[in-house]
């Protein structure tokens, strides 16, 4: 088999759930081919010069017409390979899933300037794929990841009477991802080495000696909050909270450690009151992973996936703790729950941590984000537990994490880095 052209580059995302999928991919496709990857290697917006300082997605509908956005691109394009040692044969895009309106014609454009670049600078070949993509007929894209719970009835019989369609889907069970018992086990021993620390701080102390507290109980939640996205079809609200709360609040009773960890799409209104209830009780723990806003451009309506409010000086203050996330999952006897929006819950079933989601109290339309409840009975009850069930059966019968014993949800990551190896190989032997 030959290895020269697996080197790969992605297009950015400020999105740290499509960041996680794309460095997933990058390192799968380094284990099968032997050839080291730069987990940087990302075609960045003009005039940002590193990933974490990405906040916008590069998308082909906020541009007049084809000519500027293409000119862009090649621009963008022509700068990355300044940078980069080697002319890179793939390119991976992460499918946004609050963008669905638009996701289509987004990433076929994106894929078509960059076939045109290197076709008019010579540059070869380039393979491109999507990961986690709902099913398009994309006329640019050369491989499309497509989650099972992604398809729909009428999804299913396009791909099954469209030949041309099938040849270049990959249809997975979950997401991929870039999560393992590996890395959660290193995140945990940096999270202990780092409370060691703060036990010095006067400011955080008292946050070090709760979370030395959860970590000290024998059976333990955590909690991660997906949230809003672009449109109505998600409602996720403080009346959610106040019921995440509420089950939080049942099992610390109950002798249970919680902890809350939101995300990039977790409402600010949501974040303020889970962090503030969770500051009169000793036994729930919020910690805030959103990016904090550093400017007033950061706290505009559009920057919703940025924090701004209130308690930013007291966030500001607890990054020297940092994301505790996944670390915190590292423990003995924890569930790890996720709320019925979010794909992380594929992350952790992967990972052989019990998991559990959250759906009670979440309005999600089913016909425009089908893929949620698609996801939820793909993978309760074989690989994950229903949430609700979970709180009822632990304090009236008194289950708990490690009585659930789920079965392992195969990574998909191994298939789609050989399904695009062997891809490449089949180009490369026709030419």
């Amino acid at each position: 088999m030959n290895y020269t052209d697996f080197n790969a580059f992605a297009l950015a995302t400020p999105n740290a759930g499509e960041l996680a999928q794309i460095s997933g991919a990058f390192k799968a496709l380094s284990d099968i081919s032997g050839i080291s990857y730069d987990n940087n290697a990302f075609l960045l917006p003009l005039g940002v010069n590193s990933i974490s300082d990405v906040k916008d997605t590069i998308s082909y509908s906020k541009y007049a017409s084809y000519e500027d956005f293409r000119r862009d691109i090649f621009e963008m394009l022509r700068v990355f390979l300044q940078k980069t040692p080697f002319v890179p044969k793939i390119f991976i895009i992460a499918y946004n899933q609050s963008d669905n309106k638009l996701a289509e014609s987004n990433i076929d454009m994106m894929c078509r300037v960059v076939k045109e670049y290197y076709k008019e600078h010579k540059l070869g070949q380039i393979f491109t794929t999507v990961l986690t993509s709902r099913l398009h007929k994309y006329k640019y894209v050369d491989l499309i990841n497509v989650p099972k719970h992604l398809l729909t009835f009428n999804s299913r019989i396009r791909l099954l009477r469209n030949q041309d369609l099938r040849k270049k889907t990959l249809v997975t069970i979950g997401t991929i991802n870039n999560f393992n018992r590996r890395t959660v086990n290193e995140k945990k021993q940096e999270l202990l080495k780092k409370l060691e620390q703060l036990a010095q701080d006067s400011q955080l102390a008292p946050v070090a000696a709760k979370l030395n507290n959860f970590i000290n109980t024998t059976k333990k939640i955590v909690i991660c909050l997906g949230g809003r996205v672009e449109g109505p079809e998600i409602v996720f609200d403080v009346n959610f909270a106040k019921k995440i709360y509420a089950d939080a609040e049942k099992l610390s009773q109950s002798g249970y450690g919680v902890v809350i960890v939101n995300g990039p799409r977790t409402p600010n209104d949501v974040t303020d009151y889970l962090f503030e209830q969770t500051q009169h009780n000793p036994q729930i723990i919020f910690q805030n992973s959103k990016k904090i806003a550093e400017s007033d451009e950061d706290r505009t309506p559009q920057r919703w996936r940025i924090y701004s409010g209130k308690n930013e000086a007291i966030f500001k203050e607890l990054q020297k703790l940092g994301n505790i996330y996944p670390g915190i999952l590292g423990f003995d006897n924890t569930l790890a729950v996720h709320t019925m929006d979010s794909f992380s819950s594929c992350e952790t079933a992967n990972a052989a941590i019990p998991t559990a989601i959250c759906s009670d109290g979440l309005y999600i339309d089913p016909q425009v984000r089908y893929d949620c409840l698609n996801l939820k009975e793909l993978l309760c009850p074989k690989y994950a537990a229903d949430w609700d069930e979970f709180v009822r059966f632990t304090r009236n019968m008194r289950i708990e994490p490690k009585d659930l014993n789920p079965q392992v949800l195969s990574s998909p990551l191994r298939v789609f880095a050989e399904t695009l190896i062997n891809k490449i190989n089949s180009q490369n032997k026709k030419r």
